[in-house]
């Protein structure tokens, strides 16, 4: 009866010569592969486009192009791709490269850009109604290629920031993410969803960026309040005083949305509120 195998003891010499070639090829094969893949990175992009290295033979790197003309052209040039390729490589380095005409793919066209489109003149007038004197032209100008580039935006499927209004990947836009966080707009904020009739005061005080940023989180506040005293009125059978403080609320809410002052509210308006709250309003009338 044979003895088994023993897993892990000492292996005979071939078994050894044959792991250590095997690992040997493994490393030179891969320090080949090495300046074939360097090779974009040393030539740069448009060299890249037009070559494609093939195979490495002891220190000569073969690199194939599209034709004659081109392979004569970078053979004179090869002193420099030798330079930059070494660089990349270290000690593995290449002492020849040598082109000849092979299969290269043509480069694909360049990605088109979609044009800007025409600029909205109404916007850009109602963004420079302010300006006076000769300055006008210069602002419309300048209105004018805002509006353009608003437009591009919006052409490429972005959706209007819900603070400022402006075309945005991002909801909100990344400037007012950063003004939404300033404590002196949170403040203006809770002011807001107590006395929305402040409102006009603040673009002196936080400009037009901050004061909007201050109206969305009062209304996101008011919001927020509104459905709780929704639900709180139905839960309590339509209690008056639940549905007093509600009607109350949702005025400061409508106030803020349609940036007028309560007393001017009309009943058309409420279609700005949030839908169960409306509801709720409408089933205690």
């Amino acid at each position: 009866m044979s003895k088994p195998r023993r897993l892990g003891g000492p292996r005979d010499l071939s078994q050894l010569m044959n792991a250590t070639l095997g690992t040997a090829r493994i490393a030179k094969g891969v320090q080949r592969a090495r300046a074939i893949l360097a090779w974009p990175q040393a030539v740069g992009p448009e060299i890249a486009r037009l070559t494609r290295p093939r195979s490495q033979q002891g220190g000569t790197l073969f690199v194939e192009v599209r034709d004659s003309a081109t392979a004569h052209h970078l053979t004179m040039q090869r002193h420099h791709f030798l330079k930059s390729l070494n660089a990349l490589l270290g000690e593995e380095r290449v002492t020849e490269i040598r082109f000849s005409v092979g299969t290269v793919r043509a480069p694909p066209p360049p990605p088109r850009v979609a044009p800007l489109p025409a600029p909205d003149r109404a916007r850009a007038q109602a963004l420079v109604r302010n300006v006076d004197g000769d300055l006008k032209q210069v602002a419309l100008r300048a209105a004018e290629a805002i509006t353009r580039a608003r437009k591009w935006r919006e052409e490429q499927g972005w959706r209007p920031c819900p603070v400022c209004g402006e075309a945005s990947q991002e909801q909100p836009c990344r400037a007012c993410t950063l003004t939404l966080e300033d404590p002196n707009v949170r403040r203006a904020a809770r002011t807001l969803t107590r006395a929305p009739e402040r409102l006009a005061a603040l673009p002196a005080l936080l400009g037009d960026s901050g004061t909007n940023a201050a109206r969305f989180l009062a209304l996101a506040l008011l919001e927020e309040q509104l459905d709780l005293l929704a639900l709180e009125c139905v839960r309590s059978g339509g209690e008056a005083g639940y549905r007093g403080f509600l009607a109350q609320q949702a005025e400061m809410y409508l106030a803020l949305a349609h940036r007028r002052p309560r007393g001017t509210l009309k009943p058309e308006d409420r279609a700005a509120l949030p839908e169960r709250v409306r509801q709720v309003l409408e089933a205690g009338r």
